[in-house]
This record gives C-alpha cells, structure tokens and sequence, in this order.
C-alpha cells in the first residue's frame, strides 16, 4: 500500500500540528494550502478531495494554476493582481476536466515561519442549476403569457372601436353582430393556444418545457 504523504501540519509530528490536522481534515468546506512562492499545492483536505475528485496524493506538488484553478500562469488573482479573494464565484477543474462552480475565499496565514494561502471552496452547482432552471421558467412563462396578451390587447382595441361606431350610428346590428362572431372565434383559438401550453407541460412532451412548470400544472 502506498504511503502516504505528510501534510504541513504533521510535519515534525508536533501536538500542535495534530490538532491542526484533524481539524482541517474534519472542517466541512474544501481547503487547499498553496505555495505562494512556486504557486504548487502542499496540502489539501477531504472536502477538497472530493470537490475535485482527485486525491490528495495527486494534488500535493502540481502546480495550482490550470491544474485546479483556471488561471493561467502569471495571472493569479492573489499574487499578480493583488486582488481580494473573499466569497466571490469562481471555478474550480475537476478530474475530468470539467468547471465546477463554487464560492472562493483566500486568506495568508504564516505556518512554520513562512507564509501560505489558505484558500477555501464552497461548491455551489446546485445554486447554480437552480437559477438557470429559474431563468428557464420565467421565459417560458413570459412567452405563454405574450402568446395571450397581444391578441387580448388587439381584441380590446377592436371592442372600443366597435362601441364607437355603434354610438356614432356607423355599424349597423349586422355588422356588430358578425365583428362580435369573429371575435369569439379568435378568443376560441386563443383557448386552445392556452389549452396546448398546459397539455404540453402536464405531458412533458416538449424538452423546452422547465420541469417546475409541469408541476405547476401538476399541483406539486
């Protein structure tokens, strides 16, 4: 079995360095220690493991920048553009390549006499898929409802100008009667516009559908 590699709270077997160990192995957010020097990984706990789905043993010695963290070389938001890295969203690569969303902070801290960036990750992916689905939702309900208002507004327009020429004598009850038996036909389409929209939620038969919609209709 391969042993494993000491981490910087270990090193020397300090008392000290064992209660930093467990609680940095025990803490419920994803930390990683860099070397802010050679800007190279030297510990990382459970959390972050998971958060990546590499291993410690993988992470310890590689270099951070486009290894885990997207930027490139020479462009760390902490030591090149001396930038404050307090809960704002950033992305983190996983194994296989892909960016997860998370909330990033970074604090210096000196550790055996030198100094270190303690930088610790939130995952917020499901936040993340929770808003888009949120977006997806208000389009579709904002197309359903234009689908009804243009043609309600137009509708309404034609009322008052058919109220109007009645008053003025210029419609006849013939023509007011064939204006009125237009109408309800186009208020029967709208209907059945309406009617489709909700057969198609309640079905799911259309992938443009957001799932929440359904259940609306659904009553979940």
């Amino acid at each position: 079995m391969t042993e494993k590699k000491p981490g910087l709270f270990t090193i020397g077997d300090t008392a000290q360095g064992d209660i930093f160990r467990t609680v940095f192995e025990r803490i419920q957010t994803a930390i990683m220690v860099i070397d802010p020097e050679a800007h190279r990984i030297v510990d990382a706990n459970p959390l972050m493991e998971s958060l990546t789905g590499l291993s410690r043993d993988q992470m310890l010695g590689k270099g951070c920048q486009e290894f885990v963290c997207p930027a490139k070389c020479g462009e760390c938001p902490v030591t090149d553009l001396r930038k404050n890295i307090i809960n704002i969203e950033r992305e983190v690569i996983n194994a296989r390549g892909e960016r997860v969303p998370v909330l990033k902070t970074v604090a210096k801290a000196m550790i055996g006499g030198r100094e270190y960036l303690i930088e610790s990750f939130t995952d917020i992916t499901d936040h993340k898929v929770a808003e888009e689905r949120q977006l997806a939702l208000i389009a579709y309900l904002s197309e359903s409802i234009l689908r009804a208002k243009k043609p309600l507004e137009l509708m309404q327009n034609d009322f008052i100008r058919i109220a109007q020429g009645a008053a003025s004598g210029d419609y006849d009850a013939e023509d007011i009667r064939m204006q009125l038996v237009a109408h309800a036909r186009n208020l029967e389409q709208i209907t059945k516009n309406l009617e489709e929209l909700q057969a198609k939620a309640i079905g799911g038969r259309s992938s443009e559908v957001p799932e929440e919609f359904r259940d609306f209709f659904l009553g979940k």
